[in-house]
């Protein structure tokens, strides 16, 4: 509004005027609001002539327009996102930032139902099945955590070389070498490996080294413990782990490799290309 016109000089008498042009059943009561207040100014000892009137009412017609319409952008776009590749974090930032412009609550049901579909469906179906987040910290944590699994095993299998990963020529090698220490399946005995530490502890609580239980040792074992076996309708040796005690990842792991080992090269090679041919294998 132009001040130097007369009737709008006096920052009270043009505020009104500004005022009384803003109609709408949506902003109605803001412009009672705002009149009030310069009347409440006025009535207090405010000169008509201080400008700060006016500065005030122009501040806070900005305030209101600009709010507005980026909520309702922010709204808009919130239904829009999408988390892109593996970037979990700069998503959940994204995120919370447009849900904080939209005026929505991060706890919210309808936000967090909105936050489910914008990420990948195993990443949920991860997070509902071993977590039960219910708030949005329980979410965003536990994202984070299967996350981060995620990319970490998929490195280590597909051969990124800056995480320690095993290319497929080494993968090949590996199967194609017997590691002395797997479990041996090339005699009648398939015996699992145990750390220095686990057999010092076996030996303090008199565990037989095969079947884990106490009152002999495994020379004298009535359990014979692993065996190899044939199946019915293949020549490839089976190892069978029999214990009444816990196996651990890395004899489950060594015993799976064993039985590799007695594949022939073709299958192991079908295996290598199984694990790397594949563009995207972990969520096939």
């Amino acid at each position: 509004m132009n001040p130097h016109v007369e009737q709008l000089a006096i920052p009270y008498q043009r505020s009104m005027t500004f005022l009384s042009y803003i109609r709408g059943p949506l902003v109605n009561d803001w412009v009672e609001e705002q009149a009030q207040w310069l009347i409440d100014q006025t009535t207090g000892g405010v000169p008509h002539a201080e400008e700060n009137l006016w500065h005030t009412i122009e501040t806070r017609f900005r305030q209101a327009y600009t709010d507005t319409a980026e909520k309702q952008k922010a709204q808009h776009n919130i239904r829009d996102l999408k988390m892109k590749g593996d970037d979990l974090d700069s998503f959940i930032a994204q995120f919370a930032t447009t849900a904080k412009k939209a005026g929505y609550d991060l706890d919210g049901e309808a936000t967090l139902d909105v936050f489910q579909r914008a990420l990948p469906f195993k990443l949920v179906a991860n997070c509902v099945k071993f977590d039960h987040p219910v708030t949005w910290n329980d979410w965003t944590a536990s994202a984070q955590k299967h996350q981060q699994e995620y990319i970490f095993f998929k490195e280590r299998v597909r051969g990124n070389d800056r995480r320690g990963g095993a290319t497929k020529p080494q993968w090949r090698n590996a199967l194609n070498n017997r590691n002395p220490n797997a479990m041996d399946i090339g005699r009648t005995r398939a015996r699992a490996t145990f750390t220095d530490e686990e057999k010092r502890q076996r030996v303090q609580s008199g565990l037989c080294f095969r079947c884990n239980q106490r009152g002999h040792i495994a020379r004298f074992c009535p359990n014979q413990g692993a065996r190899v076996t044939k199946a019915s309708t293949s020549n490839t040796p089976v190892v069978t782990v029999q214990t009444q005690g816990p196996v651990s990842a890395a004899q489950k792991a060594q015993a799976l490799i064993a039985t590799l080992h007695a594949e022939s090269e073709e299958v192991r090679d079908c295996f290598a290309e199984e694990l790397f041919g594949k563009k995207d294998f972990l969520n096939t």
